[in-house]
């Protein structure tokens, strides 16, 4: 039997598997997708738009960090709070995501991590907006689960046609104070008091019923924030 097409019922009768290409472009054209340069003269700027906030603003710098195990091959923004007609839930969902592609080379195999940065700003913290943004977080894992079927890392011109790309999702909190949070049980809660202020949250997502999230927290009083890339990688 020959290979079948499956076409649109749309004027245009265009081949469905063009879509994904088509939908590539929209997202670069609408900046809910924007790749940066991996340069160390390259920022990438996070913005908290609410009138009220203390905290206004992430800056990510020296993108081209020198790691000893890996090489920064590529970086993304996704803006997810960006009203983008049918594919936007700004209601629950982190700033953005941070996507970077990791290149790890030895003697004897080429391997890739995509690691995912799920960032969110926040200027106080209570109890109640601590399970708002797991909420968040979660929210976002499933977003991205659906986005990354769109991505094109097996085609062949990209060079990363049958490699195996690892995907690590991390939860990154910035936030001005915590005075407002009363003592709970909650893991998140007990994250925030670790001296490290690192942990894990296990919940549901759409993929399954038991997903783990790297979570690094940030305090910091000042209303604009500046952070290295190496900062959220280690």
């Amino acid at each position: 039997m020959g290979k079948k097409k499956y076409f649109l019922n749309h004027p245009s009768n265009q081949n469905i598997l063009f879509l994904r290409n088509e939908l590539h472009k929209v997202l670069a054209q609408e900046e809910f997708v924007v790749e940066f340069p991996v340069v160390n003269n390259e920022i990438i700027e996070i913005i908290e738009n609410a009138p009220k906030a203390s905290l206004k603003k992430v800056l990510i710098h020296n993108l081209n960090y020198n790691f000893d195990k890996f090489k920064v091959e590529k970086i993304w923004k996704i803006n997810l709070e960006k009203d983008l007609q049918g594919i936007s839930t700004s209601h629950k969902t982190p700033e953005c995501a941070i996507c970077i592609l990791q290149k790890y080379k030895n003697e004897e195999e080429i391997s890739y991590t995509l690691r995912i940065l799920l960032i969110e700003l926040k200027s106080s913290l209570d109890n109640e907006e601590l399970k708002k943004i797991e909420d968040k977080f979660r929210y976002g894992m499933s977003r991205l689960y659906m986005l990354l079927v769109l991505n094109n890392h097996l085609n062949p011109i990209k060079g990363y046609n049958e490699e195996i790309i690892t995907i690590d999702f991390r939860g990154i909190l910035f936030f001005n104070n915590k005075n407002r949070l009363n003592v709970d049980d909650s893991k998140f809660y007990k994250i925030l008091h670790t001296p490290s202020s690192q942990g894990k949250l296990i919940f549901t997502t759409l993929l399954r019923g038991k997903d783990q999230l790297n979570i690094k927290c940030f305090e910091n009083i000042n209303s604009e924030i500046t952070i290295d890339l190496k900062d959220l990688l280690i």
